[in-house]
């Protein structure tokens, strides 16, 4: 006992503007300095995906760069290796007897090779390959060694792709020519007709790799780029010694991109992080770049103790501030509390003297307010629930006892009968029907089948009644059959559709009633439609209110009383409306709750729209 009394003694010493000054610490505090931390690391992470981004734009602007002079290069060697001309002049170079003859035509092939790469001026050589023996270099001082270049894996792999051009890097290049103090491209054709015609076996085009260079080299210092066929050799490469020796010193950081196809990852070159990106092009090479890491993240130092700095100095200050308003925002609260216990306790004529700053004052009328809105709801219930016991009491009062109706109706057919008036026996058969439909299943609900025999019972009639000078198209999904809907809906529009729009015509009515799923919309769409003679606003008007024309209705339902029930039922997203215009015609659309449980479960429909139609005559 002595102890409870020293708890509540110790507790009744915390003060509320100690609770909300803590409070404060605790709710904002921590989460600022979380959010300062996170703010500081989402600043890095949008740094490096911005650079990312940029270097994966100069990647591809890189890989564009060198398809563009590939092609250059692959277009003009197939050219060349079409080109009768050049083949000819090449071979009276070589087999003529002539040497004026052959001084001649070499000039006139160099003359005919600078035409076709007059655009760039890294042509090194060209060397044309004789059948069995022989061999011509455009360059008189490039070394000439014949039986190397023969016996190289090229010059096989160039001879059984005959007129394809076969492009090897500086890699393959080097180990080709061997000139440590220069890198060299090179592209190889054998032209296929050459050999026979003009004793032409091999054509092996050296281009200095200048060029290359230049697309590989960025303005960015320790960036390095590389492109690679996919067979692993180095196409070109911004580093020198890469392009003659390979990449066997940088297997260790790029293993994983000549794996891959494309992507990015961090690891570690010597030590140092490095940023790896790569992708491949449509014919197998494959394009790299490697960034130093620490320079990527070097300028976030400044702007991370600058974020720190301010966010401290901020806190700082809050909490002072803080400290200060707590007190002040105390009492207007405590006010707020007491009344919102009252409204919790069911008094809902609570009311609060708004005071304190201008987010107290706010709260305090927006708590006036919504208990306002509150006694507003509460009434607009109360008012809804009075109206459909009122409904459901004349509903009760309007029926008549089932059996005595249907066997009244049963005598006056058996008398038709007797009496041969046919007329009148079918149409006493339907009403019957009808009747006995309706009474048969017990209270508000019916499936949508189930109101579609009642309709159509009652479709019957009308044509009997009014002489038969209408069609009815009906046309149902068939997944809307087992839906629940109130009772007695469709009756009252088609009897619209009959009386205001299909009756009197001079040529044969159409009335159309077709009913949907709209998953999306979680509702079922009945469209109820006539060729008629339309209504005027008037009328439609008169319709609404049901002024008049319930006396001869089969129910004493109108349009406004449908979609009353609709409303009432099933809130105000759901509802009847009609369209209608002289001499066209009138529709009317029913939007119903998709209700697959009686009375109120709902259950989303899924699935493909499938139709069953049937026509009525």
């Amino acid at each position: 006992m002595a102890s409870k009394r020293r708890f509540r003694l110790r507790k009744g010493r915390w003060k509320i503007s100690i609770i909300v000054s803590s409070s404060f610490v605790l709710l904002i505090t921590l989460p600022l300095c979380i959010i300062t931390a996170f703010a500081v690391e989402s600043f890095k992470d949008i740094w490096i995906e911005q650079t990312t981004v940029r270097s994966k734009q100069a990647l591809t602007q890189l890989e564009g760069a060198v398809d563009a002079q590939t092609k250059a290069i692959t277009n003009s060697v197939a050219t060349i290796a079409n080109d009768a001309d050049v083949i000819s002049a090449a071979s009276y170079t070589y087999y003529s007897e002539d040497r004026q003859e052959r001084l001649s035509t070499s000039r006139l092939l160099e003359s005919q090779l600078h035409n076709y790469f007059h655009y760039t001026s890294d042509v090194a050589t060209v060397l044309f390959f004789y059948k069995d023996k022989g061999i011509h270099s455009t360059k008189e001082n490039w070394p000439l060694e014949e039986s190397l270049w023969r016996s190289q894996d090229w010059y096989e792999k160039a001879k059984s792709r005959s007129n394809k051009v076969v492009l090897m890097g500086t890699e393959q290049s080097f180990s080709m020519i061997g000139d440590e103090q220069q890198s060299y491209v090179t592209a190889a054709i054998a032209p296929s007709y050459g050999t026979e015609l003009y004793g032409i076996e091999m054509i092996l085009f050296v281009f200095h790799s200048n060029k290359w260079v230049e697309l590989m080299t960025t303005d960015e210092a320790g960036v390095e780029s590389f492109v690679i066929d996919k067979s692993g050799f180095v196409i070109a490469s911004s580093v020198e010694s890469t392009m003659q020796t390979g990449m066997d010193d940088h297997d260790r950081y790029l293993s994983e991109a000549l794996a891959t196809d494309r992507g990015q990852y961090i690891t570690e070159d010597e030590g140092e992080e490095v940023l790896v990106m790569y992708e491949t092009a449509d014919n197998g090479w494959k394009y790299a770049q490697v960034l130093p890491y620490a320079k990527l993240v070097q300028q976030l130092d400044g702007v991370y103790w600058r974020v720190i700095g301010v966010s401290v100095a901020g806190l700082l200050i809050f909490l002072a501030v803080s400290y200060i308003f707590a007190h002040q925002i105390v009492k207007p609260i405590r006010s707020l509390v007491g009344q919102m216990s009252m409204v919790k306790m069911g008094n809902m004529k609570a009311k609060i003297v708004a005071s304190g700053p201008f987010e107290i004052y706010a709260l305090g009328n927006s708590f006036n307010d919504m208990v306002g809105e509150l006694n507003e709801n509460i009434r607009q219930i109360e008012e809804k629930e009075k109206q459909k016991r009122l409904t459901e009491i004349a509903a009760l009062q309007s029926q008549i006892n089932p059996h005595f109706l249907l066997n009244t109706l049963n005598t006056i057919k058996l008398m038709a009968v007797i009496s041969k008036a046919d007329n009148i026996q079918r149409m006493t058969e339907l009403l019957s029907k009808l009747l006995s439909a309706s009474f048969n299943r017990g209270g508000m609900y019916t499936t949508v089948e189930e109101e579609l025999v009642l309709t159509e019972y009652y479709l019957q009639i009308m044509k009997i009644r009014y002489g038969d000078g209408f069609d009815v198209e009906i046309d149902i999904d068939n997944e809307a059959k087992g839906i629940y809907m109130l009772k007695l809906l469709l009756q009252p529009i088609v009897e619209n559709a009959i009386v205001h729009g299909l009756h009197h015509m001079d040529k044969r009515g159409l009335l159309r009633i077709t009913c949907s799923i709209r998953p999306k919309e979680k509702r079922c769409l009945f469209t109820i439609e006539d060729n008629g003679r339309g209504m005027t606003l008037e009328e439609i008007e008169k319709i609404w209110r049901g002024n008049g024309v319930e006396d001869s209705k089969f129910n004493g339902i109108g349009l406004r009383n449908v979609n009353d029930r609709l409303q009432l039922n099933y809130g105000f997203a759901y509802g009847a409306e009609l369209i209608s215009e002289v001499g066209k015609g009138s529709t009317v659309y029913i939007s119903i709750p998709l209700l697959l449980d009686e009375p109120e479960a709902q259950l989303e429909i899924e699935g493909d729209e499938r139709f069953a139609s049937r026509t009525i005559s």
